[in-house]
């Protein structure tokens, strides 16, 4: 019996261990230990409140380590991170949550990218096309679909990261695009085709693009519907639109006409009040192209306007502004709702006729397009633009 007392006494400390561990436990339960948050990401320098270093996870999570080891502060740092919310810690950033580091590596796995995201033309080694996200990150694209290449276009994409991708244009984190949509915009295709009949799916008409593209016409005029013709066309990409023919991608046909015949333009631009010669508004496309609308809509002729057009050019007319190619608008598909640089500066003739207490007032002409008249006190009526050129 004595010598089995050890055993006993083993016995006991087990189970005094086990309570005070018992104990510790229900006394920290008031205290739940914080959710941990893994992934990768990239750290990135924030240029506020003095600066400093965040965060920015793939998912597009911000996160505001509190103590990011020296060696990681790299703005551009790919990382593997594990953290833990600082949930009772105040900073004076106002930029993400507030974390604690428990794990971070430099470099990681392949990685994909999914934000919104606005198209910018990027005027650097001859010019290219990036992405800004909206919390200001920037990609460059290796991929970017032809039609995507408008700048202003608001976009939700997702990508791979190319590690290995640097270019010449030293400019935004290299991507491969999986997959990219509109939200704000609209994308517009121009150029020659040939009319082709594909016999499936009971037959139907397709535009096979000079550059080997198909294009499947929802609207195309029995005009046109001629094995062979040679066109060209403008149209509206309909996203979104599944057709029982499987070929082609689908589009709406904005103008056609035999090829050689007609020149049209698809562009994003913004409208541009010139004062020149009395005054008058332009399109300066994304790229840079000056246009000069011969029949521009009076709801369009808004200083800092951003449209999408399209137009045909206008070969024999001659103008005095001499100013941009001329052009018939033929189609305003898309209009921002935010206008950028000098938005919302009114039509100078409209502001001029109120400002010499006239009315302002839009009309319609027989076909549909739209005038501005100055109205006085006594009734006469007179083209605003006309009173404008006389008194201003």
């Amino acid at each position: 019996m004595t010598g089995s007392n050890p055993n006993y006494l083993v016995i006991f400390l087990v189970l005094f261990g086990a309570v005070v561990a018992c104990g510790c436990m229900a006394a920290g339960g008031e205290d739940e230990p914080a959710d941990r948050i893994s992934g990768n990401g990239t750290i990135t320098f924030v240029d506020l409140e003095g600066g400093f270093y965040g965060i920015v996870a793939d998912d597009g999570e911000r996160y505001l380590p509190t103590d990011l080891p020296t060696e990681c502060r790299q703005d551009g740092l790919r990382v593997a991170f594990v953290v833990e919310p600082a949930s009772e810690t105040a900073t004076i950033q106002q930029w993400g949550t507030p974390v604690e580091i428990v794990e971070i590596a430099a470099g990681d796995t392949r990685r994909t990218v999914a934000a919104n995201a606005t198209v910018t033309y990027i005027d650097l080694e001859g010019g290219f096309y990036g992405l800004v996200t909206d919390d200001g990150r920037k990609f460059l694209p290796g991929n970017l679909p032809a039609e995507y290449r408008q700048d202003g276009l608001l976009v939700q994409f997702s990508a791979d990261v190319q590690d290995d991708g640097a270019g010449i244009q030293m400019w935004g984190t290299p991507v491969e695009i999986r997959s990219i949509e509109v939200i704000e915009g609209v994308l517009l295709v121009s150029g020659n085709a040939t009319v082709t009949y594909i016999d499936l799916e009971g037959g139907f008409f397709g535009f096979v693009a000079d550059d080997g593209r198909h294009y499947l016409p929802l609207n195309l005029n029995e005009t046109w519907q001629a094995d062979g013709t040679n066109v060209t066309f403008v149209a509206r990409i309909k996203e979104n639109t599944v057709t029982i023919q499987q070929w082609g991608t689908p589009v709406e046909v904005l103008a056609v006409d035999a090829a050689g015949n007609a020149t049209y333009v698809a562009k994003t631009g913004t409208v541009t009040y010139v004062d020149l010669e009395g005054g008058f508004y332009g399109i300066v496309a994304d790229g840079g192209e000056r246009y000069l609308p011969l029949d521009l809509d009076e709801t369009y002729r808004v200083d800092g306007m951003r449209l999408a057009f399209v137009g045909e050019i206008a070969r024999d007319t001659a103008t005095i502004q001499q100013w941009g190619t001329l052009i018939e608008i033929i189609d305003v598909p898309w209009v921002s709702a935010a206008c950028g640089g000098n938005a919302g500066i009114a039509n100078p003739a409209a502001v001029w006729c109120i400002e010499q207490g006239h009315t302002y007032e839009i009309r319609k002409n027989a076909d549909g397009s739209e005038y501005g008249v100055c109205i006085f006190a006594n009734g006469t009526v007179i083209d605003a633009w006309d009173y404008y050129r006389q008194t201003h």
